[in-house]
């Protein structure tokens, strides 16, 4: 450990000598990290799970396609009669039907109404998306019930606390009570609706049961399509029996057998559609996982793979430029690698050496892209307010960051530091 602590004066004593050059090769590393780390993080957190253990079970059915056409896929959303025939089947762990859409919400008729997202959806929603409560629970059944529950931040904004369960509050000056209040929850991306880039977007504000959804008419604020003549302001009615679509549906499939039999049943559901004239189309039934769900749709925001791209080759180009500093510091120094080994440093020594100047420039480098990366984070999100959401820094990044400053740096040094160990001393020393 002395050893090591006199390599690192030594490295210390080398910048003291040649401050310029080293200052410019550690910004021209801070610059490449950051800027690429920036963008790295958007890409990261844009492709993470959201569910570890989990995703792989989630599947999206999609079938019954009421149009006719050739080698087209199914609509992604699906009317209400559709979905309620894809629930018959009790082989998935759990199943849910879900759409959004807007509203206002207050908590007397004297209060100006605050715009709120709503997701109406049934009960297994909670458990498949692993949401957590932070008090009271979700609807006993999938029946319509005029309870809502809340996110966190919409019962601090209502009410300034969170333990409301039991009180009521006005949605769109209908009476409802509160049942729940999520805990802080964000998922990121937002999978369970990937439907039009939604999915990154922010959590919902109120959740409502979807048979209240549709007994009081609330439409999809974000698709709907019909296939027939069904009124959409009649949902109650016709919205349940027409091919009205607007729904987006999700089973949980554990096992491979599952999935399996699933499909089978989707494929015999298809077909005695087909026989009684309601699917023209050839069948082509579609179960997308849960990762699969955005490539599936067409929805993968490009910008931010371009960025990480061409930032990735930035950063190459600051690893040939910061290289050529370093060596040229090396050609200032070489005298004195040379006279080391005259006197009998081994190769293992100076290897020790050029590691303690690798992690001084780890640390300098490091400090610096933490800033850059910082600026250009707020900077993509002034530009992409709608990433803004995928702006935060977790563990697992930083440790990357960490990774790859030292990569870096070591990657800088690497052919000094094979120059100094391997060549010709009696060249060196001439020189």
């Amino acid at each position: 450990m002395e050893q090591f602590i006199y390599y690192l004066k030594v490295s210390l004593l080398s910048i003291k000598r040649a401050p310029l050059p080293y200052a410019l090769t550690v910004f021209i590393l801070s610059v490449g990290l950051g800027v690429f780390f920036a963008n790295a993080t958007f890409y990261y957190q844009l492709n993470s799970d959201p569910l570890p253990g989990k995703s792989d079970k989630l599947f999206f059915p999609m079938t019954l396609t009421p149009y006719d056409c050739n080698d087209c896929r199914p609509p992604r959303i699906l009317s209400y009669s559709n979905v309620q025939k894809l629930a018959a089947s009790d082989i998935p762990s759990a199943q849910a039907a879900m759409y959004s859409s807007d509203g206002y919400a207050r908590l007397t008729i004297d209060q100006p109404p605050t715009p709120v997202v709503i997701r109406i959806t049934q009960r297994d929603f909670f458990q498949m998306f692993d949401v957590p409560l932070l008090h009271g629970s979700v609807w006993p059944d999938d029946n319509g019930h005029h309870q809502v529950i809340l996110s966190r931040p919409m019962a601090l904004k209502l009410f300034g606390r969170t333990a409301v369960v039991g009180e009521s509050l006005l949605l769109d000056d209908r009476n409802f009570r509160i049942i729940g209040v999520l805990d802080e929850w964000q998922m990121l991306p937002r999978l369970y609706d990937a439907n039009g880039r939604n999915h990154l977007t922010a959590n919902e504000d109120i959740f409502l049961p979807l048979e209240t959804g549709y007994d009081l008419n609330y439409l999809s604020k974000t698709n709907s399509q019909t296939f027939d003549d069904t009124d959409y302001r009649q949902l109650a009615t016709e919205g349940r029996v027409g091919a009205l679509h607007q729904l987006q549906y999700w089973v949980q499939l554990d096992t491979a057998a599952q999935q399996e039999d699933y499909q089978q049943y989707m494929q015999s559901l298809a077909e005695d559609e087909k026989a009684a004239g309601r699917h023209p189309a050839p069948i082509n039934n579609q179960l997308v996982p849960m990762l699969g769900i955005v490539d599936y749709f067409g929805d993968d925001p490009g910008d931010i793979k371009a960025f990480a791209l061409v930032t990735l080759l930035f950063l190459v180009v600051c690893l040939f430029n910061a290289s050529h500093l370093a060596l040229n510091r090396y050609l200032s120094n070489q005298y004195e690698f040379s006279l080391r080994r005259a006197l009998g440093a081994s190769r293992s020594q100076l290897q020790l050496q050029m590691l303690a100047d690798v992690l001084l420039m780890t640390v300098f480098s490091l400090l610096g892209a933490l800033f850059i990366g910082y600026a250009g984070v707020s900077l993509m999100n002034a530009l992409l307010p709608q990433n803004s959401l995928f702006s935060t820094w977790d563990l697992t990044l930083i440790t990357a960051l960490i990774l790859a400053a030292f990569t870096c740096s070591y990657l800088v040094t690497l052919y000094p530091s094979l120059r100094a160990s391997f060549g010709s001393l009696n060249q060196q020393l001439k020189e």
